[in-house]
């Protein structure tokens, strides 16, 4: 390429360089540099250097250790049994009657916009006339505050989550099933292999990089979990639900009108993902290597 034709293509690429540095470095620079400010919209003030203050008051803030408890309980029950649950139903409808039916059904909670799995889910938890509660009260259950309860709250924002991203890990560890060579599945049969064995030493050695790319993307997806909790239990009752998302928001254009600080939470978001992220590669490569 000679150097016309190379200042050429240079000049074309330029206007999509300045589009992107604009709409996402501009904007991510602009965050830090506010996080380590005094920003508040309400007081009608400029915003004046605090330094690390607004850092230093996240590990003061008691919102921000009740959303980290809760986000970390998403991580420890729901994310488990997502990649568990869709393990299994991948397993269990290989070669089922009507196979590709059930298939599609399956993909339906993945598919709905997550404002509407709340609006679903908030009718469906209802005290009075929710289906769920009237189902408890078939079997003797006194109805549930299911939005009105810190516990129960939790709870509901935990099997909404199940039950739309459960999906999403079906479909990934059945689409690495079919990828199983056919001739060690029936090599395995041969030697005596019942179901357990084949998944245990054919299936579950393949699929090992599936689950962890399954980890690390539920994580993040989770990490920034905000629709759900605004649609249903607006991270209520007190921080019970609140997400680190939803409380950014809270704090950043909701109620407070904090900038600064909301800006201070997102840098802190954005270093836990960055890290967790990180250190799940790290221990896949570890892993990895211990088993070579």
């Amino acid at each position: 390429m000679d150097k016309g034709t190379r200042r050429v293509a240079i000049f074309m690429v330029m206007p999509l360089v300045f589009v992107f540095l604009l709409l996402t470095i501009f904007p991510f620079l602009y965050m830090v540099i506010i996080s380590f400010t005094h920003y508040n919209l309400s007081e009608w003030k400029a915003p004046y250097f605090v330094g690390l203050g607004n850092y230093i008051n996240i590990f003061k803030d008691e919102g921000v250790l009740s959303t980290l408890e809760f986000t970390i309980m998403l991580v420890l029950i729901a994310l488990p049994l997502e990649i568990l649950l869709g393990g299994f139903i991948a397993l269990f409808i290989q070669n089922l009657v009507g196979e590709k039916i059930v298939r599609s059904s399956l993909l339906l909670p993945m598919m709905i916009p997550a404002v509407v799995v709340g609006v679903i889910w908030k009718m469906l938890f209802n005290y009075e006339y929710g289906p769920v509660n009237y189902l408890l009260n078939l079997f003797k259950v006194d109805k549930i505050s299911w939005f009105g309860d810190p516990f129960f709250a939790r709870i509901a924002i935990v099997i909404m989550d199940i039950w739309q991203w459960t999906p999403f890990t079906f479909l990934v560890l059945y689409a690495g099933l079919q990828t199983v060579p056919n001739d060690l599945i029936e090599a395995a049969k041969v030697d005596g292999g019942n179901r357990w064995i084949i998944f245990r030493y054919v299936e579950f050695p393949m699929l090992k990089p599936l689950f962890w790319i399954l980890i690390i993307l539920r994580l993040i997806d989770i990490l920034r979990m905000f629709d759900i909790v605004y649609m249903t239990s607006f991270g209520g009752p007190g921080y019970a639900t609140h997400t680190l998302s939803f409380y950014i928001y809270k704090v950043g254009v909701s109620f407070g009108w904090d900038v600064g600080y909301a800006s201070a939470l997102s840098v802190l978001l954005l270093i836990v993902i960055t890290y967790l992220t990180n250190l799940l590669i790290r221990t896949m490569k570890l892993w990895e290597y211990l088993e070579l």
